[in-house]
């Protein structure tokens, strides 16, 4: 349980403080590292999932992004050997169970302080080189010419197209996109409301494995089973849930069995499932954003190095927590390479 931010250090040698308020990794434990983020958001990217009074970049760049962010859920409950970093409460009647589900409902907000300049500050303070921006669009929603004037103007930025199944014109919008600079494309079935093995969803991905890109879909369970029991949901919250468990990927994967297909999140709360699911398709990987140093230990061991990528889910955790992951889950030069950068250079046919 820590009560400062300086207790974390105690227990993080490797990261120290900004004086805003955000950790950062100590600049010599990644020396000599390319690194990719390929997992992180910018406001510019998902715009459209706000309502049209809130569509308005916040930029500021003295915001702490640690105490805004819904992980962790308070500073009491930071745990860096958790997924998501955050410690769930035993109850959600209890005061950090309040405080949980508040942050939960209020934390998705600092993707408005998402900027470019925010976004490659923050790089730069964790010498990271290069970032892919996941786009997510509702139906018939594009964030297409606003993510290609970004990377347009800057070349450490990357980004994947968002189709929804949902859209009216899907192979309109996929060739659309083809003729701007994307790396690949993003579904996201949680937040986009629909599930990931629907008729509609493996129409869909089997069109995007005809473009030959990398396709990546968020996965997994989003909260721990037991907290699970101890809150009550949403009729909404509970059809989320229930959009992209690992199982569901049996029925997509062997559809196409030929796609280079990513597993956002190490799958979130359900990393054991993921393994045994990347074990039967080997055209599968996962980045590890929001995932600890032993969940990226038990992938190296099962399914190798050669499959795992570096991700941050930024803005929602600090790019240091998931730098810290990785080199403590391995102390092997190959394994933290390919991690860092050589998987996604691979993928990204740079």
């Amino acid at each position: 349980m820590y009560k400062t931010k300086e207790d974390i250090l105690l227990d993080c040698p490797e990261l120290e403080l900004t004086d805003f308020g955000d950790f950062k990794i100590k600049d010599d434990y990644v020396k000599g590292y390319e690194i990719i983020d390929f997992h992180c958001h910018l406001f510019k990217g998902l715009q459209n999932l706000f309502p049209k009074f809130l569509r308005r970049e916040i930029e500021d760049m003295r915001a702490s992004f640690f105490d805004k962010s819904c992980y962790p859920f308070c500073l009491k409950l930071f745990d860096i050997n958790q997924t998501t970093f955050t410690r769930y409460p035993s109850s959600i009647k209890s005061i950090d169970g309040i405080k949980t589900k508040y942050k939960l409902q209020v934390g998705g907000f600092i993707l408005r302080n998402a900027s470019v300049n925010r976004l490659l500050r923050d790089m730069k303070l964790n010498g990271i080189d290069k970032s892919v921006v996941m786009q997510i669009n509702p139906p018939n929603n594009n964030s297409s010419i606003e993510m290609e004037n970004i990377v347009s103007a800057d070349e450490s930025i990357m980004t994947f197209g968002s189709i929804h199944p949902l859209d009216s014109d899907v192979q309109g919008k996929i060739d659309n996109y083809l003729g701007l600079d994307i790396k690949g494309w993003k579904i996201n079935p949680h937040v986009c409301g629909f599930n990931v093995d629907s008729s509609e969803s493996i129409d869909l991905i089997k069109t995007l494995e005809e473009t030959n890109m990398p396709i990546l879909s968020c996965s997994g369970f989003g909260v721990p089973e037991d907290f699970l029991a101890t809150t009550i949901l949403t009729k909404k919250q509970k059809v989320e849930l229930g959009t992209q468990r690992i199982k569901q990927f049996y029925k997509v994967l062997r559809t196409v069995p030929n796609a280079t297909f990513i597993l956002a999140h190490g799958g979130c709360f359900e990393i054991d499932e993921l393994i045994e699911l990347m074990k039967r398709f080997p055209n599968t990987y996962t980045d590890i954003s929001i995932q600890p140093s032993n969940n990226i230990k038990k992938l190296i061991e099962k399914i190798g190095s050669e499959r795992i990528l570096f991700g941050t889910d930024y803005p929602f955790v600090n790019h240091a927590f998931s730098i810290v992951s990785v080199l403590r889950a391995t102390s092997v030069d190959e394994h933290l390479k390919n991690i860092f950068s050589r998987n996604a250079l691979r993928i990204l046919k740079l």
